[in-house]
């Protein structure tokens, strides 16, 4: 399987329509389904600076998975960023996702100098749960019926991963 790995660009708006409607994307994330291109493009052209958001293309160019890291603007807080992550459900389980954690790590990590990471997954996401603990979060509690989720509230389960100023894990 041949990918690469890029900054998103508002040229990809036709594509994350389709990966923001895949079924397990709407299911696992708070994301609303129907997105439109045209919602997309909007969103993508108004990308603040303190997003960082890479996305995953198969040879033919098309987008498979995106992920990002959104820097938190609160003056003593801009050394957290919140962590997303979506893969098309025909990509899951190939190593798309866990390329684009490696390089969410290393930007964070090596570039933007980031001390704290955080996200919060749904608990039923097990293959989502199992990659973000194999890059180092830590479980720091659950948040009782987060998202609805085919008419039902379920929880999540809210995930971080701390680092020293050099990188290093704590």
């Amino acid at each position: 399987m041949s990918f690469h790995i890029r900054r998103i660009e508002p040229g990809d708006a036709g594509d994350m329509a389709r990966l923001q409607s895949a079924a397990a994307v709407v299911r696992h994330t708070s994301q609303q389904p129907y997105q439109t291109a045209a919602d997309w493009q909007e969103k993508l052209q108004q990308l603040p600076a303190h997003c960082h958001w890479l996305v995953a293309c198969s040879a033919e160019g098309d987008v498979m998975a995106s992920a990002g890291l959104n820097i938190l603007q609160q003056a003593r807080c801009r050394h957290v960023a919140d962590v997303f992550l979506v893969v098309r459900d025909e990509w899951q389980g190939r190593g798309v996702g866990r390329a684009l954690m490696q390089a969410l790590l290393e930007l964070a990590d090596n570039w933007l100098g980031l001390v704290r990471l955080q996200l919060m997954a749904q608990q039923d996401n097990a293959r989502a749960i199992a990659l973000y603990e194999r890059f180092g979060f830590q479980h720091e509690g659950v948040v009782r019926q987060d998202i609805l989720q085919d008419g039902q509230y379920v929880d999540s389960v809210v995930m971080a991963r701390l680092c020293g100023p050099i990188g290093v894990p704590r």
